[in-house]
């Protein structure tokens, strides 16, 4: 697994449980340049694949299918007018022999988000680009998207005749930034919506209860010995009983190996929204009383399209 960072990182450590370090190979990856310009695009290919991911600040890409996210667990084809559609995932398939891009010249697929993490899931062949972009918060996460999202991409494949084995064992995944756990405080109802999310998805899959163990430790973070003098340290009252700390991402990167992903195939861009230079967090702006509008803008840019048409 993948563990992207582009900022200093003893001034942003990646605060990363010890229980997940230890059953995982993450290999660290220090960008070059910020994604997060406001002055170029800098994109960031997935690893091992053709596409590739880009950031902007308030306002998308040129010729982006988005939808109007709901925090819920809708999955759509992308199309045209999106904006208008309520969903929290969109998916493309492209034929790659026709190096075109589909409907209008689109180029890319976005979802806005604060705090929230958007997860890019792709498969490539030598025949088709097959990528989906869906927005996972608590509640999006604990309600299913990341599952009914591989569901309808997989449905896809299949209808165009690749095989479930070669869809699974090449499929890739770019997880970008949100809100760490450690920053994340959260109460009952979340505890309990993601506690019963992990018994709809262990029911599932029989590898998961693999997992049982390191699942918990990133429902609540705080049990970690380190990772709990930070979030003590952080807070200025005394943290009631019934709160937890979840890690949004690294629960999303451990459902995506419960579902059958390689760990190799996980990438993780490891930046806090809470406390980031540049970008946005809806809770650190309620906290600080600043301004709760601003967004940033995931893209995933599609393969074999010139983007500077």
């Amino acid at each position: 697994m993948r563990i992207l960072v582009s900022l200093n990182l003893k001034e942003y450590p990646t605060f990363i449980p010890k229980s997940f370090e230890e059953r995982f190979l993450l290999n660290t990856v220090v960008l070059k340049d910020s994604p997060f310009s406001k002055d170029f695009i800098k994109e960031i290919p997935i690893s091992g694949l053709y596409c590739s991911v880009a950031f902007t600040l308030n306002e998308p890409l040129e010729n982006t299918f988005f939808v109007k996210a709901c925090h819920g667990n809708q999955v759509v084809r992308a199309c045209e007018d999106g904006s208008s559609l309520s969903a929290d995932a969109h998916y493309i398939s492209i034929p790659i022999s026709t190096k075109q891009s589909p409907q209008q010249c689109k180029k890319n697929l976005g979802i806005r988000t604060a705090d929230c993490l958007a997860v890019a899931i792709c498969f490539e062949n030598d025949k088709y680009f097959i990528g989906s972009l869906s927005h996972a918060g608590w509640k999006g996460l604990s309600s299913g998207i990341l599952q009914n999202t591989l569901d309808k991409i997989k449905q896809e494949a299949l209808q165009v005749g690749v095989k479930e084995a070669e869809f699974v064992q090449n499929l890739h995944v770019h997880i970008a930034p949100a809100i760490f756990g450690v920053s994340y405080e959260c109460g009952s109802d979340v505890h309990d919506a993601l506690l019963k999310h992990r018994e709809n998805l262990f029911s599932q899959y029989q590898q998961a209860t693999f997992y049982n163990s390191i699942y918990s430790d990133l429902i609540n973070i705080n049990q970690d010995k380190i990772l709990s003098g930070i979030i003590e340290k952080g807070n200025q009252k005394k943290i009631a009983d019934n709160k937890i700390f979840p890690d949004l991402q690294l629960l999303a990167a451990l459902e995506c190996i419960i579902s059958g992903i390689s760990e190799q195939n996980i990438e993780i861009l490891r930046e806090n929204t809470y406390s980031h230079p540049v970008l946005f967090s809806f809770r650190e702006a309620t906290h600080k009383k600043t301004d709760k509008n601003l967004r940033q803008w995931t893209h995933l840019r599609f393969p074999f399209v010139d983007q500077n048409l």
